[in-house]
């Protein structure tokens, strides 16, 4: 793979830099995403960089959310991610979007490490560190509520915590969720109404991470 494809992953923007992404854009197949993908694979290195340009940002800025903070995490998956997408060009239908069908590549890896290993008082240092990409549900609130949020979301399982970035921070649809994660549309409905009240129960005070865990 020709490095410089992959430019756009080894800049990310630095921490007062980051934007929440525009959760009008990249959900559905496009024409650009499947051509770019198409002229990839068979060489074409300026193709992938584009891809690179047009969805490092916002894979970053998920992942950062989803492992707490952790900017290095963040950055590691989030190259590999491109790496090992590169590598499975082949694989891209272009039934999904090439984002959707990016991060579930990017997951994986980040999901098995956080399942063995909760979040600790470290996390909640990350998360503060993470405070300029706000999700939907944190802009309305102020900063204090931000960052209440923020710990909530990170005493939350992983799988939780995945799915209300996803929905929330992220602004993919249900299709899109279950696509994603690779389960049926009616779980991701039914496991989105006890994440959401998880979350609500966590931020009132009434249980602890143990009882929702």
């Amino acid at each position: 793979m020709d490095p410089s494809a992959m430019n756009g992953v080894r800049s990310m923007p630095s921490e007062g830099n980051q934007t929440a992404p525009d959760p009008s854009k990249g959900h559905e197949p496009t024409v650009d995403d499947r051509e770019l993908a198409r002229r990839a694979r068979v060489g074409d290195h300026a193709a992938y960089a584009q891809l690179v340009a047009q969805y490092s940002d916002r894979l970053h800025s998920m992942l950062l959310h989803l492992v707490n903070g952790d900017r290095d995490l963040a950055a590691e998956f989030t190259q590999e991610a491109f790496v090992r997408a590169y590598d499975r060009l082949d694989q891209f239908e272009g039934a999904s979007s090439f984002y959707t069908w990016l991060y579930r590549l990017a997951r994986n890896r980040a999901i098995d490490l956080l399942e063995r290993k909760r979040p600790t008082a470290t996390a909640n240092e990350h998360l503060d560190q993470a405070g300029s990409t706000a999700s939907p549900l944190e802009e309305v609130a102020g900063e204090d509520m931000r960052q209440h949020v923020q710990r909530a979301l990170a005493r939350l399982p992983t799988a939780t915590r995945e799915l209300l970035l996803l929905r929330e921070f992220d602004g993919l649809d249900y299709d899109e969720i279950a696509t994603a994660l690779g389960v049926p549309l009616g779980t991701v409905k039914s496991r989105l109404n006890r994440a959401r009240a998880d979350l609500r129960a966590l931020l009132s005070g009434s249980v602890t991470a143990e009882d929702v865990a």
